[in-house]
């Protein structure tokens, strides 16, 4: 739990953070904010392209933990950097050495997730999984999002101030990984010791040789929709509030703390949401549950289409929808994978979902980030909102034709 805690905050901060280093620092023009900031994701799903399924693999062949650490401290490693970055190409370095951290930590999450409860638990072990997912980011938002306002009033530069929450950011991901250190069981679990002597090429294709089942494969469409929306909200948000921010009369810093209050809004909306909807996916069959959280999440994104501002109080029911429909996916997509995989290659196949995720992510970031600047602050959660639209129509085929397993 603490796990789900403290890595998708780190995930998600980076994210969301790094829009005051491209403003303040960099003074990066806001006509171009959009084309960078996609740039600095791209560069990351690359990296997670190209490394989670080894990590998957590796943590099949030598445990969770070492893994979830090494994750950590690469992430410790670029936050800590980011804020000395002087230019577009050292903040690209920076990032992509976060980037294998991350890659690290979106294999394990859910691995980890999977490996600790019951098939007839699953959906409320990731709902409750939600809601501390839900507090990190409030924790992120509400909380390290508001140290530059904090510390501009106490007499520091903009500068100093961005470098103070990054830091902190840093500190965090080393505390965490000697947290786990004591906390988290050593080796692999014991139904996948067998995984261990197998072929390394076969282990790698592990993955490729889950898809036969479509309800796989669905997994992985909800991965590449669910994770990619997830990335959105974090990239576009705060960078769409301080866009707005001149016409409301505000401050950077004052953009970015009320970016973190919207964030923390829809945090708030997570915590309640998520362990509700793991509720309902251990009562329905999960196929059915994945067309529900692809509905909520298509409607979600969708919905931005009609936001005049997000500074706007009167907007905030269409961040509530983006926020349940987020939450949907997301857990839905990880119970139906570890539902479906094979103990013995679970770290593989979880891992082969947080690929397709990251190329999810890889695209939406590219796209969004054109779309951000030709069509306006909206466009990239439209187009998330047609992707999902989207796997529900796939759903909805795959329920009809390949039910899977009822739960008893």
């Amino acid at each position: 739990m603490y796990a789900s805690f403290i890595c998708i905050a780190m995930l998600a901060g980076m994210n969301f953070l790094q829009i005051y280093l491209l403003e303040v620092n960099l003074s990066i023009p806001r006509n171009e904010q959009g084309f960078v900031t996609g740039l600095l994701a791209t560069y990351t799903e690359i990296v997670a392209i190209l490394l989670i399924i080894p990590f998957g693999v590796l943590a099949d062949r030598i445990g969770r933990r070492p893994v979830m650490i090494a994750g950590l401290l690469f992430c410790a490693a670029g936050y800590g950097l980011f804020p000395l970055a002087t230019g577009i190409d050292e903040l690209v370095v920076y990032r992509v050495i976060f980037a294998v951290g991350a890659a690290a930590l979106s294999a394990m999450i859910p691995t980890i997730g999977n490996d600790y409860t019951g098939e007839k638990s699953r959906g409320r072990l990731f709902g409750f999984s939600g809601v501390m997912n839900g507090t990190g980011v409030i924790f992120m938002s509400a909380g390290l999002a508001q140290i530059p306002t904090l510390l501009s009033a106490q007499g520091f530069t903009p500068q100093q101030a961005g470098a103070g929450m990054f830091f902190t950011a840093a500190f965090l991901c080393l505390m965490s990984a000697v947290i786990f250190r004591f906390g988290l069981r050593p080796g692999v679990p014991q139904e996948m010791q067998a995984s261990k002597r197998a072929p390394l090429m076969k282990m790698l294709a592990g993955g490729l040789r889950a898809a036969r089942n479509p309800r796989i494969v669905l997994s992985y469409l909800a991965a590449f929709a669910g994770r990619s929306d997830n990335a959105i909200k974090g990239l576009f948000i705060s960078a769409w509030v301080i866009q707005v921010a001149p016409e409301a009369g505000a401050s950077v810093p004052e953009a970015m703390a009320q970016a973190g209050r919207l964030m923390g809004l829809m945090g708030a909306v997570t915590l309640i949401w998520t362990p509700l909807f793991g509720l309902l996916l251990d009562r329905l069959n999960r196929v059915t549950g994945m067309a529900l959280a692809m509905l909520l999440a298509a409607i979600g994104y969708g919905s931005m289409g009609l936001i005049t501002s997000p500074l706007d109080n009167a907007m905030l029911p269409a961040f509530v929808l983006l926020a349940i429909g987020q939450g949907s996916a997301i857990i839905a997509s990880v119970t139906l994978v570890g539902q479906e995989a094979s103990p013995a290659e679970r770290g593989t196949v979880v891992a082969t979902n947080g690929w397709f995720g990251a190329v999810g992510i890889l695209i939406a970031s590219l796209l969004g980030g054109y779309l951000f600047d030709a069509l306006g602050p909206w466009a990239p959660f439209v187009m998330i909102g047609v992707f999902q639209a989207c796997v529900f129509i796939f759903a909805i085929g795959v329920r009809l034709m390949s039910p899977g397993p009822v739960l008893s």
